[in-house]
């Protein structure tokens, strides 16, 4: 029996109900990139319970529409890290926060696992698109609400009993109409801008592949822009710029002559070198044209004491805790804002997977970042006259990297399920290819086999869950 003889059922079965799995893609996304909005809202153990409903519906739908997860396309790099924290319980210097912790790593990575294996790339894209959309809608109505109704600052619904609330804390402040800077649901500006660059990328790839009106196209890039000009966030800034020029030499490689490609990616790779050795040079006039200070808004001072605690355990690590828990007293005074609060993570994806997972947790982030970044640019460039769905692995990469140097989201909630998603995405595709690719090899000709029919094209797997792939 053909290899792929199940997948003509498993598509007539898929297809003869409208499938869950896509509004559960969106509302995963949501979850996770505005979790806090929720917890904001709700309460902690409230969000809790939410959480852990929406992990299990997601996995009995999943499995009821017959996907599966084939284990051989598991990204081995980042298995490798997710059992590196929940291992790290056994030497953590703070067990119980590490176990939970671990929890909720094991369940954001399942989450985009399971996203990766039931969604095909379009279908990822619109769920991340929609979730990001309506994070932004919300988080506007919600600044406008605030600014017009109430006229003071919003403070997380379940510290309405507090005696006093510190600034850092509050939701809402207020000042939309006063030119920013917003924080939005999600209670702070710099994700919240952050989703707004995300936003962008996922509307013009989509707008690029067709399936986004020019009305949703202004819309769309019309809010997103307005957030990210209110947030006035320096990071994204960053990230937008070369966001935009990775667009912009993508969109050249796609239009000129095959022959002419090779001299316009070696011309762009050697500009950006040639810039970022520029910016680390100028530095400070860098961070004084972004309206920063030089040591980045105090993050110089978090990463030189945070690495002077990871001296103390260098190999390992203190233990995975993702966001610092302030009850615990390393972390209650390691650095403290001028609201007296403690500072809740490291500013660094690096540094962060440094002092939690030691080195080998911090050389796995780092290969883990490096694997990403050239299998989804290889995936664009192999592809790069196809659907414009396969470029959005590689400019999603580009944001979350440029990120993860000054933020260490990357290491949890929202950012880790896209990259736990895509790796596991690049996975199946890669075996995909290599299934072709031993289709091809034994057949006698040399092209498709006649007893294994040869598998779609790859670009098809754009528009086709892998579930549907052999």
């Amino acid at each position: 029996m053909p290899a792929n003889a199940h997948a003509p059922t498993a598509a007539a079965v898929r297809g003869s109900r409208r499938p869950l799995l896509p509004a559960l893609g969106t509302w995963a996304f949501f979850l996770t990139f505005s979790g806090q909005g929720v917890r904001n809202l709700v309460g902690w153990w409230a969000f809790g319970l939410i959480a852990a409903v929406s992990g299990i519906v997601l996995l009995l739908v999943f499995l009821h529409e017959g996907h599966r997860v084939p284990w051989r396309a598991l990204p081995p790099v980042t298995t490798a890290y997710v059992g590196l924290c929940a291992l790290s319980v056994i030497w953590s210097q703070y067990p119980g926060d590490t176990a939970l912790a671990a929890l909720l790593m094991l369940a954001t990575s399942a989450a985009g696992v399971l996203l990766a294996c039931g969604l095909s790339l379009r279908q990822l894209t619109d769920a991340l698109s929609r979730a990001l959309e309506a994070t932004l809608v919300l988080s506007l109505l919600l600044e406008a609400w605030v600014a017009l109704v109430l006229r003071h600052p919003l403070i997380p619904l379940y510290m309405r009993d507090w005696e006093e609330v510190p600034i850092s804390y509050y939701w809402v402040n207020g000042d939309l109409f006063n030119g920013g800077p917003i924080q939005g649901i999600v209670g702070n500006r710099n994700p919240l801008a952050f989703i707004a660059l995300l936003t962008l990328l996922c509307v013009a790839v989509r707008w690029a592949d067709r399936r986004v009106s020019p009305l949703g196209l202004v819309t769309w890039t019309a809010v997103s822009l307005l957030v990210l000009v209110l947030t006035g966030s320096a990071t994204v800034s960053v990230a937008f710029v070369i966001c935009g020029a990775v667009c912009l030499v993508l969109w050249l490689v796609r239009r000129v002559p095959p022959r002419f490609r090779p001299a316009v990616l070696i011309t762009a790779v050697s500009a950006g070198v040639a810039l970022i050795a520029a910016a680390i040079g100028l530095h400070s006039q860098v961070t004084a044209v972004l309206g920063r200070s030089s040591d980045m808004s105090g993050r110089w001072e978090i990463w030189q004491r945070v690495l002077e605690l990871w001296e103390d355990h260098t190999i390992l690590g203190w233990g995975w805790i993702m966001y610092w828990v302030p009850w615990l007293p390393v972390f209650a005074t390691l650095v403290v804002r001028p609201d007296g609060t403690p500072t809740m993570s490291a500013h660094n994806a690096y540094i962060e997977a440094l002092f939690q997972t030691g080195v080998v947790g911090a050389t796995l982030v780092v290969v883990l970042v490096l694997l990403l970044l050239v299998r989804s640019f290889r995936l664009a460039l192999r592809n790069i006259d196809s659907d414009a769905s396969v470029l959005l692995p590689a400019l999603l990469m580009t944001a979350l990297t440029v990120q993860s140097f000054t933020e260490s989201r990357l290491l949890s909630e929202g950012n880790w399920v896209v990259v736990c998603a895509l790796g596991t995405w690049l996975g199946l595709h890669r075996l995909y290819e290599h299934s072709r690719d031993d289709d091809r090899a034994g057949s006698p000709d040399g092209g498709p086999a006649a007893e294994h029919p040869a598998p779609v094209h790859a670009p098809a797997l754009l528009t086709l869950t892998h579930s549907d792939a052999p």
